[in-house]
């Protein structure tokens, strides 16, 4: 009975070859942290926190909608035991700012808000999906031409593919996630010297996103010079 594993009889070339191109933020989603005064939770937060009430305000001053904004979670700590519609509460929104052009506002908007804090920004991007199968395939096909070459200059007839790999990175799931805590800072100093400058940042986000492909060609045994 033969035993050996096939795949040690074959002749094969290695190659690695990677590809690239930048994406471009269509948009962003910002977490947004308020201290708030009383305790609501779901749409009351929204009718009777007088703090969230003036953040969805000067959000929708900058062109947001009301429907562009999500309350996550609502936190309290009570030091009497008993929770009450007076008891302070920490309010955790969502942003979904589907514009770059908006950004500048809409941070101009939060900041503006003494008990608001933007906490982080996660970055949208349109066709990732199709962007990640573009840079794979040119990524295949410079792996193919890479193992043609290599495979002219040894003289050896390239037969097909043994085995196919591939990675990408830059994407993040969909989104980059950034931690804006210093940044929020700075932006509410600038909201109180210029509240206008602020709002007309330029905050266009790009990402690079890579494909690597590793590839195994099988090629014929190396072809005997002639004598």
């Amino acid at each position: 009975m033969n035993t050996s594993d096939p795949a040690e009889s074959l002749h094969l070339i290695t190659v690695r070859e990677s590809a690239s191109c930048e994406v471009f933020a269509t948009g962003a989603k910002l977490r947004v942290r308020i201290a708030g005064q009383s305790f609501f939770t779901g749409n009351e937060a929204f009718k009777k926190a007088t703090e969230i009430v003036s953040l969805v305000t000067a959000l929708k001053s900058m062109g947001l909608a009301e429907d562009d904004i999500h309350l996550l979670s609502v936190s309290t700590e009570v030091e009497s035991g008993l929770l009450t519609k007076t008891s302070s509460a920490t309010y955790e929104l969502l942003v979904d700012c589907s514009s770059v052009e908006l950004l500048g506002g809409v941070l101009a908007a939060i900041a503006s808000q003494k008990n608001s804090k933007l906490a982080s920004i996660s970055w949208k991007y349109n066709d990732l999906d199709q962007t990640k199968r573009d840079i794979v395939q040119k990524a295949v096909r410079a792996a193919k031409e890479s193992a043609r070459l290599v495979a002219a200059s040894l003289s050896v007839p390239l037969r097909g593919v043994h085995k196919l790999s591939y990675s990408t990175t830059g994407s993040d799931h969909d989104q980059r996630d950034t931690e804006l805590s210093a940044y929020a800072s700075a932006s509410k100093r600038k909201a109180r010297m210029n509240y206008e400058a602020l709002a007309r940042l330029d905050l266009a986000h790009t990402a690079t996103m890579t494909a690597t492909v590793t590839a195994e060609f099988i090629v014929d045994g190396f072809v005997e010079e002639a004598r």
